[in-house]
Parts: structure tokens; sequence; C-alpha cells
């Protein structure tokens, strides 16, 4: 499945200034932030939306549907015990199937 998700992380450095006055510290040290020097605060993910979701459909040489699976590995196990059972070709498709 694919999945689309906003994440919001803080971050915090403790930045020494020369200022006139507090207003004028809080510009400098914005002004001095550096990203890569400062620790990783906590962090929140929003907004998660499921894009897509992914199917794996088994048909038979018939375009019979056999089974629909979540993952890949299921489906192409379902196909070969078909093909097994059957001597008949099967296929995996990948669909998707739009969650909007």
């Amino acid at each position: 499945m694919k999945y689309e998700v906003q994440v919001v992380m803080s971050y915090w450095q403790t930045i020494n200034v020369e200022a006139d006055d507090a207003e004028d510290a809080k510009y400098k040290a914005f002004e001095a932030f550096d990203i890569t020097k400062a620790d990783i605060g906590e962090g929140e993910a929003y907004n998660i939306t499921l894009l897509d979701k992914v199917q794996y459909v088994v048909r038979n040489h018939n375009h019979t549907v056999l089974g629909v699976f979540d993952n890949e590995h299921d489906a192409e196990k379902d196909a070969i015990e078909y093909r097994y059972q059957t001597g008949n070709p099967a296929y995996v498709d990948k669909e998707h199937e739009d969650e909007s």
C-alpha cells in the first residue's frame, strides 16, 4: 500500500549571542541556527492518507479470478499451486485500488 504522510520535526540548538536586548538576541539566534548542528527533538506525523492499495490478482488462462492477495508472495504461491494442480497457466497481475 502507498501512503502520503506529513512529518513535523522539532530541532533545538543552544546558541550564545551578543545582543542589545532579548528581541535582538532572538533575531541573532535565529540567524545563527544551523540545522546540521542541532539536536532532533520531538516529531509527529499528520495527515496520513492512503493513496492507493496494491492488490495482487491471480487469474487463470480463461481470465477467471482465482484469488486476490495483499502481497505478491502469497499470490505467486497460489498461482504455482493452481498450475501444479491443473497443468494450466495462472498469472499474477498487480492492480491498484484507488482510495479517494
